[in-house]
């Protein structure tokens, strides 16, 4: 008799969990602040307040980006013993309405609500917060790439989240509302200004992140992402931002759409851990505290002087 005479029992296996893919070997490195001073997988000493770039780099005081992509997700998560347990999801596909994973007691899809006011009066969405997904190529200050052994760059993302968020937001916004920079494509229709507003201008810029403080509501100090706007990219590179972006989409997707993820839970299932992929930040130095995404600001980080550097290009890059 073969293997195949027992076919009945496909399925009802052990099959590890899957495979973990090496830090080294993700597509794309989580950034994230220590919290507290450990040696990571490869025995180096990660540094309590300092940048991680897991599988890359490690301790440092600042990070240069080029975004590629943002997403906003919403995520409701709960907390046991130590881990982060993934209740509803919500990718936020195309306006408004959203639906999360999770499916109302007559197996309907629940429909997200769309403010953080909304949530609040909900029982069941009142735990769900936003949180920004940033993802870009590692550079240098003035946008060059940093390129690998193979001379591929490297992809980065940041999660917005908790008291991470609000910084994020406000740096997107500050881009979105721009009103001073020179249109990419023409002629200029209000369909291409709304185009650059939500796409483009967020990477006609560097990015740099330096570590910031703030005070949670129960007193303690955390570490948070400070964002600014570093050297200004040439039409060319922003272009070539936009066709990077676009081939790896799918690769974004793949890594950050928890819908397609069998262990996100929906209605009445027990909440599973989704391995690799909540593990950014150490959580043990992070209170999560819901941030309103209403709030504002009308301060603009405009740099003084900025130049535009095209002693370097995108074009023709390979990963």
């Amino acid at each position: 008799m073969g293997f195949d005479d027992y076919a009945d029992l496909s399925g009802t296996g052990f099959y590890g969990g899957g495979e973990q893919t090496p830090p080294e070997e993700e597509f794309f490195h989580s950034i994230y602040i220590a919290g507290t001073t450990r040696k990571n997988h490869i025995n180096v000493e990660e540094l309590s307040g300092k940048y991680q770039i897991r599988g890359v780099e490690y301790n440092l005081t600042e990070i240069n980006i080029v975004i590629v992509q943002v997403k906003e997700v919403l995520a409701n998560i709960k907390r046991e013993k130590d881990k982060d347990k993934v209740l509803c999801f919500s990718y936020k596909d195309g306006g408004p309405p959203w639906n999360g994973t999770s499916k109302m007691i007559d197996g309907t899809p629940r429909e997200c609500p769309t403010t953080s006011a909304e949530r609040a009066v909900s029982d069941f969405c009142n735990t769900c917060r936003n949180q920004i997904i940033v993802a870009g190529i590692y550079c240098k200050p003035d946008g060059s790439p940093i390129l690998t052994d193979d001379n591929k760059p490297t992809f980065v993302f940041i999660r917005g989240k908790g008291m991470r968020y609000s910084n994020v937001s406000n740096y997107l916004r500050e881009l979105y509302k721009e009103e001073d920079l020179k249109p990419i494509f023409e002629p200029v229709t209000s369909q291409s200004t709304a185009f650059e507003k939500n796409i483009v201008n967020n990477k006609r810029f560097v990015t740099n992140f330096s570590i910031g403080s703030a005070t949670s509501s129960y007193g303690n100090n955390v570490s948070i992402f400070e964002l600014k706007r570093g050297t200004a990219l040439a039409k060319e590179e922003v272009l070539n931002i936009l066709n990077i972006s676009q081939q790896i989409l799918p690769k974004f997707n793949e890594k950050f759409d928890w819908t397609k993820n069998k262990h996100v839970s929906g209605y009445g299932d027990k909440p599973q851990t989704i391995p690799g992929v909540l593990a950014v930040d150490d959580k043990k130095s992070e209170e999560v505290e819901e941030v309103k995404e209403e709030k504002r600001t009308d301060e603009k980080a405009k740099d003084a002087g900025v130049k535009t550097n095209q002693s370097f290009s995108f074009d023709g890059i390979s990963f």
